[in-house]
């Protein structure tokens, strides 16, 4: 074989080892995220609550980002519009912070596509948003924690006092409704919550309590911190309205538990989406 020829043979190689070489490196520097998409947020970022964490992560996708449908043989390239609220995916990429992920992949099963699906069609027609309410609510969220640091203080007491309610009377109870995934108040609600507490100050021995619920559809990670902010919600409007927080059983986030219609029908799941409060009275202190 000829010098020349031989030379190029080898310099071929080389050029094709270092190729590979090269983009397996890149490969090792991305990182994996797992979670479920609670929001879309602006110019191309995702809100994700990943598995293991309590703070929701933003990752970026942008035209270079691959979506593609996970599958036993192959995988199939998706369009990112299949990127909603309620769908589970993987992303492969790279952190810009602790707080920001910039995906390279996204991916996703199809059985989360077909239940990120359902998610959808059982949401308003308002509203096709699942959790989209997140960022709207930061600042009540901010309100809300500085009663929760006051009421968490005294929580084993309001617990211990409500803790058999056969020592309790019912003397009222309203229910608050809320539209498909959302916490905040219907003005019609607030109005009545505000009366509601006007009675409380005439009770002896008056303890509220506030339980919140989800409609039993989609997963129980958005089910579940939707129903506790509709029960701070709640509670936020009764002490605004004078309640004190020690009239203030601690607000319950029940999620899907309690479910009081079948979640098959629009209607039921409208029922299900609520916040009951009791105004109950110590039958002890009643005696008196």
């Amino acid at each position: 074989m000829p010098l020349v020829f031989r030379q190029h043979i080898v310099v071929a190689v080389v050029l094709a080892v270092g190729l590979g070489v090269s983009s397996g490196a890149q490969a090792d520097d991305d990182k994996h995220v797992s979670g479920v998409i609670i929001d879309n947020g602006n110019q191309g970022t995702l809100m994700v609550q990943t598995d293991g964490s309590s703070t929701p992560l933003t990752v970026v996708v942008d035209e270079s980002t691959q979506v593609r449908r996970s599958g036993m043989l192959k995988s199939k390239k998706l369009s990112s519009d299949v990127l909603k609220p309620g769908l589970r995916i993987k992303a492969d990429g790279t952190y810009e912070n602790s707080g920001i992920f910039i995906a390279r992949r996204i991916t996703a099963t199809k059985e989360d596509l077909r239940t990120a699906r359902a998610i959808e069609g059982g949401l308003s027609p308002v509203d096709k948003q699942v959790a989209a309410n997140v960022q709207r609510l930061k600042e009540q969220e901010q309100q809300i924690a500085a009663n929760e640091e006051r009421a968490a203080a005294t929580a084993g007491a309001f617990n211990a006092r409500i803790s058999n309610l056969d020592d309790y009377t019912v003397i009222q109870s309203m229910t608050v409704y809320f539209a498909n995934g959302k916490a905040g108040i219907a003005p019609k609600y607030k109005t009545e919550l505000q009366q509601f507490a006007a009675q409380v100050k005439d009770v002896k021995g008056a303890v509220v309590q506030v339980q919140g619920y989800a409609s039993a559809v989609g997963p129980d990670a958005i089910n579940q911190p939707l129903s506790r902010r509709r029960a701070d919600a709640v509670t936020a409007v009764l002490q605004q309205s004078g309640v004190t927080p020690t009239d203030l059983a601690y607000p319950a986030a029940m999620g899907t538990t309690g479910q009081v219609a079948s979640n098959k029908t629009a209607e039921g799941q409208s029922q299900n989406r609520r916040v009951v409060v009791k105004l109950l009275q110590n039958k002890g202190v009643a005696g008196r």
